[in-house]
């Protein structure tokens, strides 16, 4: 392992796209992306996906010369066309969008079609947040779960983000609506860990806990029929509505280099001033906040956390100290 500042995997990243011939504000924005997961320890959605997406480039699943087509439907409604393009560049040409109406205390729905993968969804709640707003943003994926019952591929990992500001932060909500996501089989896969009872079936729809005969099965729904059923929400709101592909209609990032993902995303913004003023919001959630956090403790547990409270102090650590990257997965994206 090696210890990189964030200076230094911002840069890595950003030479790595630039020489692969991706303009220089798109690799700007996949960096600042992929450094936010890195930094929140999400690795699964930083550094190890730089490869991925210069294949992706230069197999033509991705376009990198594309700029994202802006289409105001009516007021507070929103469609984007991604062309094809990255992910992020699409993802937070929408974020700033909803910011700027945000400015009008006007909640704003914005909807991608034609897009890829578009990395870590609380990147782009989170700047939501920030400017005293709801955010909340879903995206579909290619097909690597099964229904309920099923065994066959027919949903996506759908992940799905809300972020509510709280003190110089947010409560910050970010997961896939599996039991794992897929990135992290991967890393499973390349550590040589066999995965948690209970994630995946493999390709005839056998339990298993071996990474590789995951990824060539399926991933299962978080909570049986509860996860399957804000899956199907995920993919009718990013996907279908949005008018981008859905369910068999979408393709895989790993292994369809050459063929855009046509994936879709659905964001919301909702500005919090019209509901509560600040200062009554603040207290209602010191109160709130403190009720859980100071509840009752089950055996061994020393503290209760906050979704994405722990990532905030993994953050302020990495900061600080840097993040440890492989060496062998920095000699990769520094060879490609």
């Amino acid at each position: 392992m090696m210890r990189l500042m964030p200076e230094e995997i911002l840069a890595l990243a950003e030479q790595a796209l630039i020489r692969n011939d991706v303009p220089q504000r798109q690799a700007e924005i996949v960096s600042k992306a992929t450094l936010a997961a890195e930094l929140r320890g999400i690795s699964s959605h930083g550094l190890q996906m730089l490869p991925v997406y210069i294949r992706r480039v230069r197999g033509g699943g991705i376009i990198p010369n594309v700029q994202p087509e802006i289409h105001k439907v009516s007021d507070g409604l929103y469609k984007i066309d991604a062309k094809g393009g990255f992910g992020q560049v699409a993802a937070q040409a929408a974020t700033e969008l909803m910011i700027e109406q945000l400015r009008y205390n006007n909640p704003v729905v914005v909807t991608i079609h034609n897009t890829n993968h578009c990395g870590m969804l609380a990147y782009y709640t989170r700047q939501v947040a920030k400017h005293y707003a709801l955010g909340f943003m879903a995206a579909n994926t290619n097909p690597n779960v099964p229904a309920f019952g099923g065994a066959e591929k027919v949903l996506g990992t759908n992940p799905f983000s809300v972020a509510v500001p709280w003190k110089d932060d947010c409560i910050l909500i970010d997961m896939a609506t599996t039991s794992i996501a897929k990135g992290k089989i991967y890393q499973y896969e390349e550590s040589g860990k066999t995965l948690p009872q209970g994630c995946a079936i493999d390709k005839n729809g056998n339990p298993t806990t071996d990474p590789r005969q995951a990824i060539n099965g399926m991933l299962l729904p978080f909570a049986g029929h509860k996860g399957y059923a804000i899956s199907i929400a995920v993919e009718l709101l990013a996907g279908l509505v949005s008018g981008a592909g859905y369910s068999k209609h979408t393709y895989s990032l790993h292994s369809a280099v050459d063929k855009q993902q046509n994936l879709g995303v659905y964001m919301q913004a909702i500005p919090l001033k019209p509901l509560l003023d600040k200062e009554s919001y603040e207290k209602r959630m010191e109160d709130f906040t403190s009720i859980i956090k100071e509840s009752k403790k089950a055996p061994g547990t020393e503290s209760i956390f906050l979704p994405g409270e722990m990532e905030q102090e993994i953050e302020k650590s990495c900061l600080m100290n840097g993040i440890e990257v492989r060496i062998a997965l920095i000699n990769e994206i520094k060879q490609l």
